[in-house]
């Protein structure tokens, strides 16, 4: 593939997380009733790269780990609960994480449903013929090249750009189950996590075959572009 094929798919993964920031923060804020400490474009693992300061003490910051985008709330010791009421409102966060992933699922659904529809495409066939594939190959009933000519096979038939918006959305409305999952226990964070960036890389490496250079190119596409939406984000968050 070539660069602008990396570069667009690095435009629209750094345009959901985008989003992502800015739904999460006002579903927290005005569905969840939830104070909001930081929101991060980008992960780390200690300090970020960036951030920056706007009303109430919010902390906007750019990590260097361009896998998710994250927005923390207070915690139940930042608020100074006991014991009991501690354990309610883990439950609650959960709860509240569980309702909200599960409408970014709904909404990128409704979005791939309407934007196949706009091209003339059948949404129901698209989502069979990804489902039965994918089933096929982990099932073992159908082998890595059979899933590799499929994916070609999808790339010539719908164009490279709505191959490029339908396989990211079906890709995020993934992430958006296993974020559901994960939100029911609290241990279930960091296994989710692992089958995230493990399926990355094997759906990356093994099942598309792209070359090395096309991951450099949509790295530095996402690092890029995700600093221009998190400088953005102060004009978004009111």
């Amino acid at each position: 593939m070539e660069i602008n094929t990396a570069v667009a798919l690095g435009g629209i993964v750094a345009s959901y997380f985008f989003v992502f920031c800015i739904l999460a923060y006002y579903a927290n804020i005005l569905m969840f009733k939830t104070k909001v400490n930081e929101i991060w474009m980008f992960m780390s693992f200690s300090k970020p790269l960036y951030a920056y300061t706007i009303k109430n003490d919010l902390r906007i910051k750019f990590g260097y780990i361009p896998l998710s985008s994250l927005v923390k709330t207070d915690s139940g010791g930042e608020v100074g609960l006991n014991d009991d009421e501690l354990k309610k409102y883990d439950r609650r966060t959960m709860k509240n994480a569980f309702i909200f992933h599960g409408m970014m699922g709904t909404i990128l659904n409704v979005l791939i449903v309407a934007v196949s529809w706009i091209s003339g495409y059948d949404s129901l066939v698209i989502f069979k013929d990804f489902g039965t594939h994918i089933w096929l190959l982990f099932s073992g009933k159908n082998d890595f090249s059979g899933f590799v000519n499929f994916i070609h096979s999808q790339y010539t038939a719908y164009g490279k750009h709505f191959f490029i918006f339908l396989s990211v959305g079906i890709y995020f409305i993934f992430i958006s189950l296993v974020m559901m999952i994960s939100s029911l226990y609290s241990f279930l964070s960091a296994l989710m996590g692992l089958v995230i960036i493990v399926g990355y890389f094997v759906v990356g490496f093994k099942f598309l075959e792209l070359p090395f250079t096309f991951y450099i190119d949509l790295i530095l596409s996402l690092i890029v572009i995700g600093f221009i939406y998190f400088l953005l984000l102060r004009f978004f968050i009111k």
